[in-house]
C-alpha cells in the first residue's frame, strides 16, 4: 500500500474511533436539568442548555442559530407544562430528530396544578399546560422519578455504558437522599410563611411543609394591580413576613417596592442554578443554597 493510501487509511480509522468516542449529545431545555443531567451522566455525555445562565425561560426567546445545538443531539430533555413550549418550534426546523424526555410526562411524578393566574403558553383545553412546571424543584421528586428515568434513557441511548449510569444514578440517590435530610435541619425551627416574587417554590413548600402567602407577579412580566398589591401586603403582615424572595434572572423593581413599604428585606432565591457559580452549579448545590436563603428568609416569619 503507498504510504499516501495508508495515511488516508489510517486517518479515517481515527476518525471513526474518536466520532464512536464522542459523549452523547443531550440538550435540556433549562439550566437545573443540565445540571441534572450532568451530574448523572458524568465523561459519557455532552450537555448543551439552551436557556442561558442569568435568563429566565418563561420569558426565553430562542434565536434560529439555536436550531444549531439540536442537530447533534440524541436527546431533548424538557419540563413541559408550557415552561419551554418555544422549543418545539425549534425542532420543527431541525433536520434531525431526536427523542425527548419530559418531566412533567413522567410515571409517578405527579405534578401540581398551575396556580391560578399562572402562566399557560396553550389553549384552555390543553390540560398539560394547566399545570405548575417547577417540578425540579423537589429533591425527591428528582430523586425517585427524574433520576432513574433519565438513567433508563441513557443506557438505552448508549448500552455499553449502562452500568455506569446504574452506579452514577445510585450515587445520585444517595446524594439526593442526604440532601433532603440536610434541607430539613437547615429550614427546622424558622417561621413556615412565604412571600416570593415568582411562584417557583410550590414543590419546595409543599416538600417542606412551608406556607406561600402569595406571589407578585403570577406570570413573570405580568405586574399587579394597585390593589392587589395591597391585598398582597396586608396577608404579608398577617403572616409576619420578614422577607421577599427575588430571583437573579427576574427584575426584582416591584418586590423592592414592596419590601420599602413593608420594611422586610429581600432574600436572593435561584430555581435556575448558574455552571460559573461553584455555590449554584451542581443541582445538590443549587438546593442547598436555596435551602439557607429561605432559611434566612423564614426569620421571623409565622410558625
Amino acid at each position: 500500500m503507498r504510504a499516501g493510501a495508508a495515511l488516508l487509511v489510517a486517518g479515517a480509522a481515527l476518525a471513526s474511533a474518536a466520532a464512536s468516542a464522542e459523549p452523547r449529545r443531550l440538550v435540556p431545555t433549562i439550566q437545573p436539568l443540565g445540571l441534572v443531567v450532568r451530574e448523572l451522566g458524568g465523561d459519557r455525555v455532552g450537555v448543551s442548555v439552551l436557556v442561558p445562565p442569568g435568563a429566565s425561560p418563561h420569558i426565553f426567546e430562542p434565536q434560529p442559530s439555536d436550531v444549531e445545538s439540536l442537530v447533534a443531539a440524541r436527546l431533548i430533555i424538557e419540563v413541559g407544562g408550557g415552561l419551554d413550549g418555544w422549543v418545539h418550534p425549534l425542532l420543527a426546523a431541525a433536520s434531525a430528530k431526536p427523542e425527548r424526555l419530559t418531566l412533567l410526562d413522567l410515571p409517578g411524578l405527579e405534578p401540581l396544578p398551575a396556580a391560578p393566574g399562572g402562566h399557560v403558553d396553550a389553549g384552555p383545553h390543553d390540560a398539560a399546560h394547566r399545570l405548575d412546571p417547577h417540578a425540579w424543584l423537589d429533591p425527591i421528586r428528582v430523586r425517585d422519578v427524574l433520576v432513574p428515568a433519565l438513567a433508563a434513557k441513557l443506557a438505552a441511548l448508549d448500552p455499553p455504558g449502562g452500568a455506569a449510569y446504574a452506579a452514577s444514578r445510585d450515587r445520585f440517590v444517595a446524594r439526593l437522599t442526604a440532601l433532603d435530610a440536610e434541607i430539613r435541619a437547615t429550614l427546622a425551627d424558622h417561621g413556615r410563611s412565604f412571600l416570593a416574587f415568582h411562584g417557583a417554590w410550590r414543590y419546595f413548600a409543599k416538600r417542606y411543609d412551608l406556607t406561600e402567602v402569595g406571589v407578585i407577579e403570577e406570570a413573570p412580566g405580568e405586574e399587579p394591580t394597585p390593589r392587589e398589591l395591597g391585598a398582597l401586603a396586608r396577608r404579608a403582615r398577617d403572616a409576619r413576613v420578614s422577607a421577599i424572595l427575588i430571583e437573579p434572572q427576574l427584575s426584582p423593581r416591584i418586590a423592592q417596592m414592596l419590601a420599602r413599604d413593608l420594611g422586610v428585606a429581600l432574600v436572593t432565591v435561584d430555581p435556575s442554578g448558574d455552571p460559573s457559580d461553584p455555590a449554584r452549579a451542581s443541582y445538590t448545590g443549587l438546593m442547598l443554597w436555596n435551602a439557607q436563603a429561605f432559611a434566612r428568609a423564614l426569620e421571623g416569619a409565622a410558625r
